[in-house]
């Protein structure tokens, strides 16, 4: 396991929230979070793998929320 700082920490979570954010509006977050991921040092497979499932996640929920907005439009 690799321990990170506070500070390490804090700048994962502005990358990761920064990513999302532009994965939102135009895709591509990827590019902003595995540079991330890779900087602090972890291994290139679990940098990956964090990176998907994160992504996979967001998708997940933006898919469901748009689900219920269409079917309290249409009702």
């Amino acid at each position: 396991m690799i321990e990170l700082s506070v500070l390490e920490w804090g700048l994962i979570a502005g990358a990761i929230f920064t990513a999302g954010v532009v994965d939102s509006i135009a895709g591509g977050g990827g590019l902003i979070s595995l540079p991330a991921l890779l900087g602090l040092g972890l291994p290139p497979a679990m940098a990956l793998g964090t990176n998907k499932m994160v992504m996979s996640l967001g998708t997940s929920v933006a898919s469901a929320r748009f689900l219920k907005q269409k079917k309290r439009i249409l009702n």
